[in-house]
């Protein structure tokens, strides 16, 4: 005969999953990472939209060509001549030049007179040759507010940046420190908006106005570089302010066998006499890197400026001329 009862219920076992009140229940919560990656995202977009409509309507309606492929040793008055030798007419030329190699990034911005003269640019001028090399002419973007161009390249503004230092090199040795910062940074000598980088070139090196500063760790990017060596000045000069920063150089042979920072940079002062103040008081002193940086008269670092820009009764280097690579 079938039995027709129902079967002895099933006996509890203390599986995790029954013991734990939160095994693999799913969490709908937003994580931590997604509500900073939305944050980020609305706070890009607010700063875009401010930015969009603080742009005055001119630049707003496609006036702007961003100008690339140049030979660094371009200046903006080359590339005025290659728009108005061509029947242009240039509203202004956006360019970031080095104060101290008189080098641009390789590229600027020009605005012309409306969409219709940038689109003719754009057909016209696209593969003309400046100093010998072949540029590419394409729209660009509004400038930003402070007058920068496509991108934030003078380090001028608010944002947020990772800062690298790079500390004691030597014996096999290397500590590193990174931070994110959020500020207003104010160049000490602004790339893209100041049009006066070739009275650095050589006035201050011949009028004996420009420092050497080394024994420092590797600092990036540019602007923390530039506050960093105001800082210094601050702390133990603070009567002398810089006229001019210019980027960190890497030692050309570097020597990981010997210890300490390696790294070094040239500053511009606005009178002669404030030189040997500043090595005074700044020469051997401790950085917040923890090492000594060492001060003295800079010497020859005009060289490469008079030799590229033919300064010295030579012609400009063309491309094809020596090695473009180099850093600036």
């Amino acid at each position: 005969m079938e039995d027709t009862s129902s079967p002895p219920p099933r006996q509890q076992q203390n599986f995790r999953s029954t013991a734990s009140t939160n095994w693999r229940v799913r969490d709908d919560t937003p994580r931590l990472e997604q509500q900073n990656s939305r944050a980020r995202s609305n706070r890009n977009q607010n700063e875009q939209n401010s930015v969009n409509s603080a742009q005055p309507a001119d630049e707003a309606s496609g006036t702007r060509l961003y100008i690339g492929n140049l030979l660094y040793t371009a200046q903006r008055p080359d590339v005025e001549e290659l728009f108005t030798k061509n029947g242009f007419n240039v509203v202004g030329v956006s360019m970031s030049t080095d104060p101290f190699t008189g080098r641009n990034p390789s590229y600027c911005f020009v605005d012309v007179e409306s969409p219709e003269e940038a689109q003719r640019a754009m057909n016209e001028l696209n593969g003309m040759d400046v100093l010998g090399r072949a540029v590419r002419v394409s729209p660009g973007v509004a400038r930003r507010q402070g007058g920068q161009g496509q991108s934030n390249a003078s380090g001028a503004g608010a944002g947020r940046e990772t800062r690298v230092k790079d500390f004691e090199r030597g014996w096999g040795r290397a500590r590193e420190s990174k931070e994110q910062k959020d500020s207003e940074y104010n160049p000490t000598f602004d790339r893209w908006s100041r049009t006066d980088a070739n009275s650095h070139w050589t006035a201050p090196q011949s009028e004996g106005r420009r420092l050497y500063l080394g024994n420092m760790p590797r600092i990036e990017p540019q602007s923390a570089h530039d506050e960093e060596v105001r800082a210094l000045f601050a702390q133990y000069v603070p009567d002398i302010t810089p006229t001019a920063v210019s980027k960190q150089i890497s030692p050309r042979s570097p020597k990981p066998e010997q210890p300490g920072n390696q790294y070094y940079c040239f500053v511009d002062l606005e009178k002669p006499e404030d030189v040997d103040v500043v090595i005074g008081a700044l020469d051997g002193k401790e950085g917040s890197w923890g090492g000594n940086v060492r001060v003295n008269r800079a010497r020859g670092s005009d060289r490469k400026v008079i030799k590229e820009q033919g300064l010295g009764g030579g012609e400009r280097r063309a491309f094809g001329e020596g090695n473009w690579r180099t850093q600036t």
